[in-house]
């Protein structure tokens, strides 16, 4: 069977991961009144608190998930598909072993820790919240073994196959919840429905991954502990970019209500939220590029690589160009809308902010290269290094008595020209692209069409 070209491919991918962003936002918005309307506020409260605890558990991947895609996606460019296994069996036993032991903990701290009484648990009694917590924690630990199901079906050039799949089944199992919660079933029920829906889909996968991908087998005969030593670095370092992005979303709230109080905090946030429109189009680029960013370079086809860095940074800067000024225009409206007139709005603000997600534009995207081939480690660095550098400024601007809470904004666009300098810079390393040539390519809007008529990248050695 001929693969699909990468025209097909980037169009699938993008589809299924606006399908996903979709079913996600759209669980989130009916869920709500759902939940309110059947259970109230303090059963949907204590079952939101129970559903905190489990989430943490998935921390414990690490990023071995995301690391084994790329190097498995580059092997298998480049035909190796012996050494690919080798990278899979050696991380799906680390997965495994790591999800047993926390499995383990996870029995143990239920069955000892008063979590009720911890938790000024009322409508759920004291069993059915350790009930619930170790039902929805194997379930987290159980989709542990999702990702890396994942980077086997992104390997061989099927990343939306797997996506949409994945989509589907946190779809079905959001339904059965709400089936569950609109029969006025109890929170344990609603539970063990949740879970038994998430358990089949497991299954599912794992059984269209058997069958889309046969030469990938679980076991323990082609693991390696030199391998896994290998991607620890590596995947240590992805830890870096949730704790980036925590620091920038919440630790500058923090800085900002510890020297101006809850007042600019939520101006702040509301000109932040409305400035950052265009992320969410952004991340849809960045994931659909990514797995072809990695088969370039398994397959040493960097021509075609530099091709996808130089087309995706272009869309995004435009995306991002387009969505800014629009926002520049109708912000002030939108502000007072949304905020029914109760925020106090500042124009200059928000177009501080607007100007940081311009600049933002220009790593954001790159920043896929880095990633996507495991050479993330001296970005990851850098940009926690940045990010760290811009809340200190931060917290000394905002007592400029000019400046007050732009200061703040005039921050994060520091940290972001910083970053975006970095991580460019790094990116046309990688790329052996130069820097006059990647700039004049984003003002050429006429090779936007060259990116259709490109020759596809090879994924594997499928038959």
């Amino acid at each position: 069977m001929s693969k699909p070209s990468l025209k097909r491919r980037l169009i699938a991918g993008f589809g299924a991961n606006t399908f996903s962003r979709l079913s996600t936002t759209l669980t989130q918005i009916f869920s709500v009144p759902v939940f309110l309307s059947h259970w109230g506020v303090h059963l949907y409260g204590e079952w939101i608190l129970l559903n905190a605890i489990p989430s943490y558990l998935g921390m414990s991947d690490v990023g071995f998930g995301s690391v084994a895609g790329n190097e498995m996606t580059m092997l298998t460019a480049a035909e190796n598909l012996d050494q690919a296994l080798v990278v899979f069996q050696s991380v799906w036993v680390l997965t495994t072993v790591i999800t047993s032991l926390l499995g383990l903990l996870l029995i143990a701290a239920v069955w000892f820790l008063p979590l009720g009484t911890w938790l000024h648990m009322h409508a759920i009694s004291s069993s059915d919240a350790k009930l619930i917590v170790l039902l929805l924690g194997l379930a987290v630990l159980l989709g542990m073994q999702e990702t890396l199901f994942q980077a086997a079906f992104r390997c061989v050039g099927k990343y939306p196959l797997g996506t949409m799949a994945k989509s589907l089944v946190v779809l079905a199992a959001f339904l059965s919840t709400m089936i569950g919660v609109f029969l006025r079933l109890s929170p344990v029920p609603v539970t063990v429905l949740y879970v038994a829906v998430n358990g089949i889909g497991v299954l599912a996968l794992w059984i269209l991954l058997k069958r889309e991908v046969p030469w990938i087998r679980f076991g323990i005969r082609h693991a390696q502990w030199a391998v896994i030593r290998r991607l620890t670095g590596p995947a240590l370092s992805f830890m870096s970019f949730p704790l980036v992005n925590a620091l920038n979303l919440q630790g500058i709230l923090v800085v900002i209500g510890y020297v101006m109080g809850p007042i600019a905090v939520v101006t702040f946030n509301t000109a932040r939220t409305i400035s950052r429109s265009a992320v969410q189009g952004m991340n849809l680029i960045n994931n659909s590029i990514w797995p072809e960013m990695s088969a370039a370079f398994g397959a040493g086809a960097m021509d075609i690589a530099r091709m996808l860095h130089r087309r995706s940074c272009q869309i995004s800067l435009l995306l991002c160009l387009g969505i800014t000024l629009g926002v520049a225009f109708l912000g002030d409206w939108i502000w007072r809308v949304w905020t029914v007139g109760k925020v106090p709005t500042d124009p200059v603000l928000l177009d501080i902010m607007l100007l940081q997600m311009v600049v933002s534009a220009f790593w954001f995207t790159s920043s896929v290269v880095p990633m996507a081939t495991n050479q993330h480690q001296r970005m990851a660095r850098a940009m926690l290094a940045a990010t760290c550098l811009a809340l200190v400024l931060a917290l000394l601007l905002m007592h400029v008595g000019a400046l007050g809470l732009r200061g703040a904004a005039i921050a994060l666009v520091a940290g972001d020209l910083f970053t975006a300098f970095y991580v460019l810079r790094e990116s046309l390393r990688l790329l052996d692209e130069n820097l006059g040539d990647f700039a004049r390519s984003m003002l050429d809007l006429s090779l936007l069409q060259g990116l259709w008529r490109r020759p596809k990248v090879p994924v594997a050695n499928e038959k």
